[in-house]
């Protein structure tokens, strides 16, 4: 839940992520040499052992509170006087709408900012940018979540801002069908980005009659079915105490907190009854599908199952990742592929995790040219991982990297905020921030090596975009 997905939401902001992505897709094509000579350059072993961040300790543990229906984890930082709360409610995402209804929750995500209580739009945006307040929502796939940010000094202010967004809410029928009609441009915008289109087939692909098969923007027609009281009633229906996560880092004790908790979210239901979505079983069998489209490059997208974040593979699976596609530059694909043959400008793989699905997944982008003599060069990569495994050498080098580098995840406190959240979500208890490191370094070659062999044996599917035959191979 990267914050850069949930700030700065509002009226055309759909199309201007579009717009966005379509200039840094270019940019990255064009300037890519340049940096990556420039990255090879940088002493990163250097930058990471200098970083201010790299033996950071918090001066509190991380704490469980809880006020009544409600529970939070705290982690007290009294450095800077800034408050951020991350949340989620869960089973409240994309996944769980009505299929009629398709994009109910992107829309409701906008809507939520569109003033509430006494305050219109424009008095609740002015009042947010007065006080350094910041208010947003975002509709995932299986949750929907949200966050608080705010100066220490303000916090009346905050809280009675956040409280008429989120239990008040306005819903202007004017600011309502702009937003639907900014999504309806979006969602055709996305047929004109092949990145889009490359996402919006390969979960079909994957997903197959799945809930995760949807498009984050929804369908034309589920927008254009939208009413104002199908927000109102999903609201009532789904966001509720009991499937709340919270987090709460920042300038505040305490008893503060659990204060905070109780007005920020005390007036929900009580009761959110859905139930979470069954986990599915991913069975890859090399399936290619090609989506016909002329583009500067062909784009590929390719899975097979993963772990989940309970398992007893995950972190054995995790530094196998990194060491075969999640490491950038240094990576086994980007030194294979990228260095040594320059067919890529980039190539990597990750573990894609979600409630009810779990995909060690990847991507590259090549030319017409080196595109199938890539794709070769991966599938052997691939083939030698799940036989070969990895080396003491590649294990140790791995640890060292991702242990230097963890607490450059908290530059800032809205990044301690989401943390805190995803330490719920995934059950990862209140000690995982002194406990981390240890879970890494405690993996042995021979469970690292058993990981590989038992995921990297299946044959990943496939889905591509701009190779000029067009073919489903089933």
């Amino acid at each position: 839940m990267s914050r850069r997905n949930r700030r700065y939401k509002g009226v055309g902001y759909y199309m201007r992520r579009i717009f966005a992505a379509i200039v840094f897709v270019g940019a990255i094509i064009f300037f890519a040499p340049f940096c990556y000579e420039k990255m090879q350059k940088l002493p990163i072993e250097q930058i990471l052992n200098s970083s201010v961040l790299k033996d950071r300790k918090f001066a509190a543990s991380v704490q469980q509170i809880n006020n009544d229906n409600l529970s939070a984890y705290l982690l007290e930082e009294h450095s800077n006087p800034i408050v951020a709360i991350s949340f989620a409610f869960q089973k409240s995402g994309i996944a769980y709408e009505n299929d009629e209804k398709s994009g109910l929750t992107a829309v409701l995500a906008e809507m939520l900012t569109a003033g509430g209580g006494k305050y219109n739009t424009q008095e609740f945006k002015d009042l947010c940018a007065e006080y350094g307040i910041k208010i947003g929502f975002n509709a995932g796939m299986d949750d929907f979540n949200g966050y608080l940010q705010f100066p220490r000094e303000y916090q009346a202010m905050a809280v009675e801002l956040f409280k008429s967004a989120l239990l008040h809410p306005l819903m202007p029928e004017d600011y309502f069908e702009l937003i639907k009609s900014q999504h309806l441009i979006a969602l055709k915008m996305q047929q004109e980005h092949p990145e889009s289109v490359l996402a919006d087939n390969f979960k079909r692909f994957i997903f197959e009659g799945h809930p995760y098969e949807r498009n984050l923007l929804g369908t034309k027609k589920g927008i254009q079915n939208l009413i104002i009281d199908d927000l109102k009633d999903y609201m009532k229906s789904n966001l509720a105490q009991d499937n709340l996560l919270i987090g709460i880092a920042g300038d505040i004790s305490t008893d503060e907190a659990k204060q905070l908790l109780s007005q920020m979210f005390d007036e929900l239901p009580e009761r959110n009854n859905d139930e979470m979505l069954s986990r599915i079983t991913i069975e890859t069998r090399g399936k290619e599908l090609s989506v016909s489209r002329k583009t500067a490059q062909v784009i590929a997208s390719f899975a097979v199952a993963g772990t989940y974040r309970d398992s007893v593979d995950f972190y054995p699976l995790y530094l196998a990742n990194y060491i075969f596609g999640g490491a950038g530059l240094t990576s086994r694909l980007n030194k294979e592929i990228r260095e040594k043959e320059g067919l890529t400008y980039g190539i990597y793989t990750y573990l894609a995790i979600s409630d009810a699905a779990a995909l060690l997944q990847g991507g590259f982008s090549a030319t017409a040219d080196n595109f199938a003599k890539a794709k070769d060069l991966l599938s052997e990569q691939w083939q030698m991982m799940a036989q070969n495994g990895v080396s003491e050498d590649e294990l140790t080098e791995a640890k060292k990297s991702l242990i230097s580098s963890y607490n450059l995840r908290f530059a800032d406190i809205d990044g301690i905020a989401d943390m805190l959240l995803a330490m719920q979500k995934y059950k990862l208890g209140s000690d995982f921030l002194d406990k981390r490191n240890d879970y890494i370094n405690e993996v042995e070659l021979s469970e690292v090596n058993a990981a590989a062999r038992k995921y990297f044996k299946q044959i990943p599917d496939f889905v591509y975009i701009g190779v000029d035959d067009v073919k489903e191979k089933k």
